[in-house]
């Protein structure tokens, strides 16, 4: 038997702490990734009184269980779109974090059940980094947006694993997997060729910039306006001028890398106030008032607001 009324007292006091774990957990992951250019979504959540009251009743038919070993009170959840994206956070987490214990669920799964795949880790955090008791234990799961969007199938039919299931129903089970799994490998394969086109400038740019966005100003941004504000103003520049863009837009964001990091850093409060410190083509912007001023000046007026040009020159010089 279990003390219910001891564990729900414990809970009530744990349970604020575990919320500002969460928060700090979730603030210093998107800080890290979006510094790695990526831009999964993360968000936690604690377990509820409930169910942490039916996983230990649960958990002590098979062995002495308690509430202390309870390793998912807190669990952090990252969402991203592509495969290539789990094995850098991987690395990340595995740089960040002391891991207690490491699941691969892909590695294991059996195809005649309904399960799902992503990766676990049992963590605590490093004081330097996150201050917080190192010993606590908590759990960060993985998973590209398919992967998600299977394991919330696969929760709603769970319970019915444990009924026979004909051929039929088995093949189903495959073919769905199977779908997934496809839908990631080809989902990567489009997102690889895209950064590899060489036809659409405006596009071409787009994907070598928007990494460069999360990493600095750390926020998503309007992809269509970007699209819309990208076709306008390359059309400011000679062919020759659009080449060397192309070709030189990730070194000059390099070589201003302190620069840049300064803008971002001192004007975050100001980001309703200058839209375009938020939208991927201000590199581009810099990079013509740095390199073609006049091919910005000249053009600017006709399309853009010239108060938002004067307070982009204004930051850049």
């Amino acid at each position: 038997m279990i003390d219910i009324a001891q564990i729900s007292e414990q809970w009530n006091t744990d349970e604020p702490k575990l919320n500002l774990l969460g928060k700090q957990v979730v603030s210093f992951l998107k800080k890290g990734l979006f510094f790695m250019e990526l831009h999964p979504e993360i968000s936690y959540r604690t377990k509820e009184i409930q169910s942490i009251i039916k996983k230990i009743q649960k958990k002590q038919k098979e062995k002495p269980y308690e509430y202390s070993d309870l390793r998912d009170k807190l669990g952090v959840r990252i969402i991203c779109p592509f495969l290539s994206d789990i094995d850098r956070i991987d690395t990340f987490l595995k740089e960040n974090f002391i891991i207690r214990k490491e699941e691969k669920k892909k590695e294991k799964i059996d195809f005649n059940k309904l399960d799902y795949q992503s990766n676990h880790y049992d963590v605590s955090v490093k004081n330097e980094l996150i201050d917080f008791d190192k010993e606590f234990i908590f759990e960060i799961q993985v998973r590209t947006m398919n992967q998600h969007a299977w394991a919330n199938s696969a929760h709603i039919l769970y319970y019915k694993q444990d009924i026979e299931l004909p051929d039929e129903m088995k093949h189903r089970i495959y073919r769905l997997l199977s779908l997934y799994e496809l839908a990631d490998e080809e989902f990567q394969k489009v997102n690889e060729y895209l950064k590899t086109r060489k036809d659409d400038l405006g596009y071409t740019l787009l994907r070598k910039l928007e990494g460069k966005l999360y990493k600095y100003a750390e926020t998503d941004f309007d992809r269509e306006l970007s699209v819309e504000n990208l076709t306008t103003i390359l059309t400011f520049f000679t062919k020759e001028e659009q080449n060397n863009i192309d070709t030189e837009i990730e070194t000059f964001i390099e070589e201003n890398n302190l620069k840049i990091q300064h803008i971002f850093d001192d004007n975050r409060n100001r980001y309703a106030e200058i839209t375009l410190l938020t939208q991927p083509e201000i590199f581009v912007i810099w990079y013509g008032l740095e390199k073609y001023l006049f091919s910005i000046t000249d053009n600017w007026n006709e399309y853009f607001d010239e108060n938002e040009l004067e307070m982009i020159k204004t930051l850049w010089c």
